[in-house]
């Protein structure tokens, strides 16, 4: 998908002299893990939904950092691991 443009309105002559930051600086974030993190899209039923929300609810409250990402990952690597 194409990248917009920056917003050039109201920027004078700064436009001509502003550099343009380099697509390596705007790099997604890598997970605390160093593993490159891929998007996936599953469908779950909505009990199952709503015991993930109340899990990572649970764990929230100790570590803000915490997403539900990670837990379906944990999730994911002991039951394939078994």
């Amino acid at each position: 998908m194409a990248r917009k443009r920056p917003q050039i309105r109201g920027q004078g002559a700064d436009v001509f002299l502003a550099q343009l930051p380099s697509p390596e600086v705007a790099a997604p974030t890598v997970p605390s893990g160093g593993e490159k993190r891929v998007m996936v899209t599953v469908y779950l039923p909505p009990a199952l939904v709503e015991q993930l929300d109340r899990a990572w609810l649970e764990r929230r409250m100790h570590d803000r950092k915490v997403q539900k990402s990670h837990i379906v990952a944990e999730a994911l690597e002991t039951y394939l691991q078994s």
